[in-house]
């Protein structure tokens, strides 16, 4: 195997040290960004109307959850499933989404409180169906 098959990483080392002067200074601009305290529901969109059979729902907010958004709710959830628990940190091949409790779709929005870590399988198996 050579180096090339070793790379992790979408970009090399230099991309970093152009950009931000260092691979740490990189890092520490990602932890200033994670941690700055900016409203999570910028994606504020009044005009969002969706209708879905007689119900008509006024978003205010988009469907998509940002990386912000959605490394701060892994990060709450402590980085495991809220169902069973799964962590790629003590489990092989364990792949973790970011899911609306009540789906976007049926009226839920897209902010802290509406949204959970679930592993891939929960989140697949549940589709649109939730408990209210």
């Amino acid at each position: 195997m050579n180096d090339k098959e070793n790379i992790k990483s979408k970009y090399s080392s230099t991309t970093y040290e152009n950009r931000f002067g260092s691979w740490r200074l990189a890092l520490e601009s990602f932890i200033k960004y994670m941690n700055e305290e900016q409203d999570d529901i910028e994606n504020i969109d009044e005009k969002n109307t969706e209708i879905k059979g007689s119900a008509i729902y006024k978003h205010k907010t988009k469907h998509d959850i940002s990386d912000r958004l959605r490394f701060r709710i892994l990060l709450r959830d402590g980085f495991r499933c809220k169902k069973f628990g799964r962590s790629p940190i003590t489990e092989l091949n364990v792949e973790l989404h970011v899911d609306h409790i009540i789906p976007w779709s049926k009226g839920g929005e897209t902010i802290p409180e509406n949204l959970e870590t679930k592993c891939k399988e929960c989140n697949l198996g549940k589709g649109n169906a939730f408990n209210i």
